[in-house]
Formats: C-alpha cells, sequence, structure tokens
C-alpha cells in the first residue's frame, strides 16, 4: 500500500510503501449484490508501525454506530486516482460531493441500495461530481464540526459515472463500526 502519494509517477517526499500483512472481507459481502462491501487491510510497516504520520498522511476518525452523516457531517469530500473520463488520473482528485437522502438513492436504485449505503453526488447539470472505476474502495470523508474529520463512506458502485440521476454508492462506515472494532480488537492489539 502507498501512502502519501499525489502523483503517481513522481516520487515525493511523503510517499511510503508498506506491507500487507491482512486483509479481513466481512463476511456477508457477495460481489452480486454489492451489499457489506467493507474490508480492512492491516498494513505492517518498518518497526511495526502501520505509516508515519506528516502534513501528507494524517488519520480520519470512525464514525458513531449508526450515526446518521446526513445529519452531522458537513463539508464531505471523495478523493481518488479513478477514470476522468479521458484517462485514469495520475495525480490525485479531489472533489466536494453533498450527501443524499436516502430515499432519493433507493427510489433510484430499488432493491440494490440497502440500509448499510449512502448515497452522495452533485446531480445537477453541468456540475456534476461522482466517483468513478478506479476510486473503488476510497473514502467519503466528512467534517465534523469541531472533531475533526470522519471516514463516512468507502467508495462502492453505481451506473456509470456522473451520469444524470445516477449518484455514487458508499458503503456507510457507521453501519459497521461494531465489525470493525471486533476486527481490530481480535486481530491487532
Amino acid at each position: 500500500v502507498r501512502v502519501g502519494d499525489y502523483h503517481t509517477l513522481v516520487p515525493e517526499e511523503f510517499e511510503e510503501e508498506i506491507g500487507v500483512q491482512q486483509i479481513v472481507l466481512h463476511g456477508a459481502y457477495r460481489p452480486d449484490s454489492s451489499d457489506h462491501d467493507i474490508a480492512l487491510v492491516r498494513l505492517q510497516g518498518p518497526d511495526g508501525q502501520c505509516a508515519r504520520l506528516s502534513s501528507h498522511v494524517l488519520p480520519a476518525c470512525l464514525p458513531l454506530w449508526r450515526e446518521r452523516p446526513q445529519r452531522t457531517a458537513t463539508g464531505c469530500h471523495i478523493t481518488g486516482w479513478g477514470d476522468t473520463g479521458r484517462a485514469y488520473a495520475r495525480t490525485l482528485q479531489q472533489a466536494a460531493v453533498p450527501l443524499l437522502p436516502r430515499r432519493r438513492c433507493a427510489e433510484r436504485y430499488q432493491g440494490r441500495f440497502t440500509g448499510r449505503m449512502l448515497c452522495a453526488g452533485s446531480l445537477q447539470g453541468h456540475s456534476r461530481v461522482d466517483s468513478c472505476q478506479g476510486d473503488s474502495g476510497g473514502p467519503l470523508v466528512c467534517e465534523r464540526p469541531g472533531a475533526g474529520w470522519a471516514v463516512y463512506g468507502v467508495t462502492s458502485w453505481g451506473y456509470g459515472c456522473g451520469a444524470k440521476g445516477s449518484p455514487g454508492v458508499y458503503t456507510k462506515v457507521s453501519a459497521f463500526v461494531p465489525w470493525i472494532k471486533s476486527v481490530t480488537k481480535l486481530c491487532w492489539l
């Protein structure tokens, strides 16, 4: 895993590659539904450390279990090196995205959209913003006033990229907090 990267072809001062010690997939994940689309990656850096924190490598908090980000989160952003419509990005892309009401995505995606998912994106006219192929597994982070940043979503799926009326779908991290804590407690202490 590479942390601190900005330009994929240029080695940077804060860039670091860290080995993967373990990957834990959620036991209920099934690729044909995209539900429970979450995994944890345990990194094994030098001297047992995961990553060196810097101005370019910072942690983000977990949300509270069952927290409703549409009510608590402000200033949400997605990041990734995915498809931009012309090619895969060479530099890290970021965009502000609004979280959308659950009913909007439930109507659009009908049976595929579950309570363990969020949807986000700007769907109006020329300013549509969305994740795309190559961004999967990346974060949807939101600022919590006075409490830093939290990872509310993990880029999962959608219909096309920035397609009118089809927002991006993200795994809702707050639905998995007990699972995350149980895996990290059992495996990594």
